[in-house]
């Protein structure tokens, strides 16, 4: 044995898709116990790496939003609050902001606030997130980015194949491709009923 190796192993108890060791396999490792993130701090730190200045304020609003809709929104598999899901918002805030610097901070990261999560959400979730997301930024007024050849070629390929135009599928089309374009792997669920 190399006393200068070490092995160590992550465990997440309860975590979705996760497995737990053999009591024989855990026998052979002494277990060290971490402590929960302090979301705040890590979500300062990564605004502030991004280029926000008023990190603080937004990282507190941020956490502040993850914590009420954990607690506010329908429980689904699917819900994800923890520091993976901040993760992703915090690298599309910063890329956002990056590619539109005459913005607010505030609008950039409420737009990826957003954007990045409403497509996951189930029907009833949607006006509960979107006011919870208004009374963190009041008075904040975020429109939706368009895609106007993108939306157009939608309609095209819906008209070509006889099905009726609704504004609402549209809107899924359009976040299924904004969720594509931030996620490496990307799950469609659909649910078809018969009446």
């Amino acid at each position: 044995m190399d006393e200068r190796c070490g092995i160590f192993i992550t465990m997440n108890p309860g975590y979705a898709g996760r497995v737990e060791l053999p009591d024989n396999l855990k026998a052979l490792f002494r277990p060290v116990t971490m402590v929960v993130p302090d979301l705040n701090l890590i979500c300062e730190i990564m605004l502030l790496s991004e280029g926000f200045e008023s990190a603080r304020i937004l990282a507190k609003k941020m956490v502040t939003l993850y914590r009420l809709a954990k607690e506010q929104l329908s429980k689904q598999h699917h819900y994800d609050w923890g520091l993976r899901a901040l993760k992703s918002v915090l690298v599309m805030a910063g890329s956002l902001k990056r590619g539109s610097p005459d913005l607010s901070e505030e609008t950039v990261l409420m737009r990826a606030l957003r954007d990045m999560n409403s497509p996951k959400f189930v029907f009833d979730d949607v006006p509960l997130f979107l006011g919870l997301i208004s009374d963190l930024f009041p008075g904040v007024d975020c429109p939706r980015v368009g895609y106007p050849s993108f939306n157009n070629a939608v309609e095209e390929s819906l008209k070509s194949n006889h099905y009726q135009i609704i504004d609402v599928q549209i809107d899924k089309v359009v976040q299924l491709y904004e969720t594509m374009m931030t996620s490496i792997v990307v799950c469609l669920v659909i649910m078809v009923s018969y009446n």
